[in-house]
């Protein structure tokens, strides 16, 4: 009896060594597979927000509101103004969400993501009419990413100045 008590002792030590440091990997790898569903649910939510706008732009085809610009100005009714003017706002605000979903970027996947969406916000900003929205509208969103765009109108307005 005392042999047997010997070795489910020897067998509890054992399991407590082994399943504790297996528990541990076990947690670890879950944590990881979830914090990666939630960030592949914030690229997916933004992506179909993108391509709502895009499907706004193509409804909207005689607005100035997609990614290529159009190279001659154009006279806009005063209901086609309106029209531009809030997709354009839909599209600061779809901007405002990937500055807040990426601007902490921890994995090289995101801070990637990041690049991409950086360069199209700045891109915008050099457009007239994305920057008379962001003008009269740029106060109402979260002021990190106010601060960080205005940082870079800031900077541009240097260069520009400094190569005048």
């Amino acid at each position: 009896m005392e042999t047997l008590h010997q070795y489910l002792e020897l067998a509890s030590f054992i399991i407590t060594i082994l399943g504790l440091p297996m528990a541990m990997f076990i947690y670890l790898r879950e944590q990881r597979l979830l914090r990666e569903e939630r960030e592949y649910g914030t690229y997916d939510a933004l992506d179909d927000k993108y391509i709502e706008l895009q499907q706004l732009c193509l409804e909207y085809s005689d607005l100035d509101i997609f990614d290529t610009p159009f190279v001659k100005q154009r006279s806009l009714s005063e209901e086609q103004e309106k029209q531009e003017e809030a997709i354009l706002l839909i599209r600061i605000s779809i901007f405002e969400r990937a500055f807040l979903m990426y601007q902490r970027a921890s994995s090289k996947g995101k801070k990637d993501q990041w690049e991409g969406w950086d360069t199209e916000m700045k891109e915008w900003l050099d457009r007239k009419n994305f920057r008379t929205a962001w003008d009269n509208h740029g106060q109402y969103y979260d002021k990190a990413f106010v601060r960080y765009l205005n940082g870079y109108l800031s900077d541009k307005t240097f260069l520009n100045e400094q190569s005048d």
